[in-house]
C-alpha cells in the first residue's frame, strides 16, 4: 500500500509561531495562562499544560497578586476582541499576543468597515473563537452567516462589508458572498481567507482525486480540519478523520492501493508522523 502526503498540511506559520512562543515562555518558568485554547488540538494543549501553561475559560481564573511578577496571558492564534485586552490590563496581566497575522488582518478590516458605516457580515462558524473575536472589533454589531441559506433571513442593508473566517473554504465564501450582494445597496467584499488555508485545501482536493482513501488528521474542534474532511468527501473518495494513530481501523485499509494524508493547521508534525508510521506497518 502506498501512502502519499499532501504537499501542504499540518502546522501553518501562525500556529507554529503561537506554539513556539508558548513553549519558550514555559521553558523560562514563567507563570502563564492561555484564554481558551492556543490552537484547537488536544495534543498541543496537553503538552503545554504538562509544561505548566494552563488553559482557562475566564480571566477571573488567573491568580493576580499571588506572584511577584505579573502572570502572563497568552492570546491564542484565534485572536480575541478589544474588550479582552482592556480587561486583562485592568487586572494586571502581562499580555503575550500570538494572534495569527491573517486573523489580525480580518479584525482590522472589520473594524475599519464598521467605522466607515458598513454593516459587517462575517462568513464563518458562528460559535468559533476566531469569529467571536472578529465580531468584537465591530463592537459586537457584526452579523455571522455560515452559508448561503443563512442569508435569506437577513434584512436589506444600505452598506454591507463582507469578511471571512480565515479558515473558510473558498467555494463557500464565494457562494455566500454572491447571495449577500442581493441584500445590500453598496457592498464591499474582503476575502480574508488565509493563503495557507487555500493552499492546504487545494492540495487536499488534488490528492483526493488520486487515492482510494483519504485520512484527514486533526482535532474535531478544528474548523479548518473539518473543512478538509468536507472537501475530500466532496471528491467522492472515502474519507476518514482521526486525531491519533489509535483510531485507525484495519478495515479502512482493505483493498486500498493508495492512501492520501492531509492534516489541519493545528495538527503537530509528531502526530502526523505517528499516524503515517502506523499506516505503513
Amino acid at each position: 500500500m502506498k501512502i502519499v502526503r499532501a504537499g501542504c498540511c499540518g502546522f501553518c506559520t501562525g500556529v507554529a509561531f503561537a506554539y513556539e512562543k508558548a513553549v519558550e515562555i514555559a521553558k523560562k518558568g514563567k507563570k502563564a495562562y492561555i484564554l481558551g485554547y492556543l490552537v484547537h488540538n488536544s495534543d498541543v494543549i496537553r503538552k503545554l499544560e504538562e509544561m505548566g501553561v494552563r488553559s482557562i475559560s475566564n480571566l477571573s481564573e488567573t491568580p493576580v497578586g499571588e506572584y511577584r511578577d505579573a502572570p502572563l496571558l497568552i492570546i491564542s492564534a484565534h485572536g480575541v476582541g478589544p474588550k479582552t485586552y482592556d480587561d486583562a490590563k485592568k487586572i494586571g496581566l502581562e499580555i503575550v499576543d500570538t494572534t495569527c497575522p491573517w486573523v489580525k488582518k480580518a479584525q482590522q478590516i472589520s473594524k475599519k468597515l464598521f467605522e466607515e458605516g458598513f454593516k459587517v457580515v462575517i462568513i464563518g462558524d458562528r460559535d468559533h473563537t476566531e469569529v467571536k473575536g472578529i465580531k468584537g472589533w465591530t463592537k459586537e454589531t457584526a452579523v455571522v452567516v455560515e452559508g448561503p441559506k443563512d442569508v435569506e433571513a437577513l434584512p436589506f442593508y444600505e452598506k454591507m462589508g463582507i469578511v471571512a473566517q480565515t479558515t473558510q473554504s473558498v467555494a463557500n465564501f464565494e457562494a455566500t458572498a454572491a447571495a449577500l450582494k442581493k441584500k445590500a445597496g453598496t457592498v464591499r467584499v474582503e476575502n480574508t481567507i488565509c493563503s495557507a488555508t487555500e493552499k492546504r485545501q487545494e492540495a487536499a482536493i488534488e490528492l483526493a482525486k488520486q487515492v482510494d482513501l483519504m485520512v484527514v488528521i486533526g482535532d474535531v474542534r478544528s474548523a479548518n480540519t473539518n473543512r478538509l474532511r468536507e472537501l475530500c468527501l466532496g471528491q467522492g473518495v472515502e474519507t476518514q478523520m482521526i486525531h491519533s494513530a489509535d483510531e485507525i481501523k484495519t478495515e479502512w485499509l482493505e483493498n486500498k492501493k493508495t492512501v492520501g494524508i492531509t492534516a489541519g493547521a493545528s495538527t503537530p508534525e509528531w502526530v502526523i508522523k505517528e499516524i503515517v508510521d502506523r499506516l505503513g506497518r
